[in-house]
């Protein structure tokens, strides 16, 4: 009852303490600190990757980073572009507001790539583009082995062919990613011994296999009532035709063709690419596969191995 006898009896000092009341809270609220989201909340990332063999992280930087970069800065709802330029591999991550839908924005990078896919290096492969968004947090990695009769490079041919997109269509999965994945692809193992005896350089091999291993679109054939669509044709369809590339003619007219100087057959893209795993029944000389997903939660994943089993 006295702050109210007070109040009564001598409000002049009641209002004195009620604006120091008021002055004091003022000056409080605005030395807290305010935080938008709570600490779990991520921000919608869509992630670009580009792989070029053999370059090195200024070639990386200058030929396809800051071209994608000069393009993507232009999508609506950008926060952060953080880039990474490494021997042979470019990562871009597009961190978005919170207001974006993480499908938009990634259908919005990918229009914005598709304008400047041609710029990139041409040995460069076509940019991967992944969604992670709040939630995506339950990770797995899940082993695909085949039979003795399959090979490591059918086995993850086969993975990417028939698997990731599968998989990708799963309710609550952001991302699906293949581990130890070896490509098939065709190497040419060059002799320098072979090359040298018959005075032939790189250069010359890679001009060759430019200029005979085509395949180009030559307009159109037009009749009174048949049209004709018209190409060039010149890519080689198996090992057998490719080892008949001529690389350089003789004197004495004798071709020096390619299984002269060198040993092509098919063989992993990249022969550093490795993936184990460990398991009751693991075969240490099994052809492995890995499946990595990124989903919201354990049911997700599940629905990932019953869909594994039936595949």
């Amino acid at each position: 009852m006295y702050i109210t006898e007070v109040s009564i009896k001598r409000p002049a000092t009641a209002a004195v303490f009620s604006l120091l009341i008021i002055v004091f809270g003022l000056y409080l609220f605005f030395q807290l600190p305010v935080r938008e989201l709570p600490k779990n909340i991520q921000n919608p990332v869509v992630s670009i990757k580009v792989n070029y063999s053999g370059a090195s992280a200024n070639i990386i930087s200058s030929e396809i980073i800051e071209p994608l970069e000069d393009v993507i800065g232009a999508v609506e709802g950008t926060r952060h572009i953080t880039s990474k330029a490494q021997t042979g591999v470019a990562e871009i991550k597009i961190e978005f507001e919170t207001s974006i839908d993480l499908d938009d924005a990634a259908n919005d990078v990918r229009e914005k790539i598709a304008r400047v896919v041609d710029n990139l290096p041409e040995d460069a492969s076509a940019p991967q583009i992944l969604k992670q968004s709040h939630g995506f947090s339950t990770t797995a990695w899940i082993a695909i082995t085949g039979s003795k009769k399959w090979s490591d490079l059918a086995l993850g041919d086969y993975a990417r062919r028939h698997l990731i997109d599968s998989f990708s269509n799963i309710p609550g999965v952001g991302r699906v990613q293949l581990g130890g994945l070896r490509s098939l692809s065709v190497r040419i193992y060059l002799n320098p011994v072979l090359m040298a005896g018959n005075n032939i350089t790189v250069s010359e091999i890679e001009s060759a296999l430019r200029r005979e291993n085509i395949s180009l679109p030559s307009g159109s054939l037009e009749g009174s009532n048949l049209e004709l669509s018209l190409s060039l044709e010149k890519a080689y369809k198996d090992l057998d035709s490719l080892k008949q590339l001529p690389i350089k003619t003789k004197t004495n007219n004798n071709v020096i063709r390619l299984e002269n100087i060198a040993e092509v057959k098919f063989a992993p893209e990249n022969e550093k690419v490795l993936f184990k795993v460990q398991g009751k029944n693991t075969n240490p000389d099994d052809k492995i596969v890995g499946i990595g997903l990124y989903a919201k939660d354990s049911a997700s994943i599940l629905e990932l191995s019953e869909r594994i089993k039936k595949e």
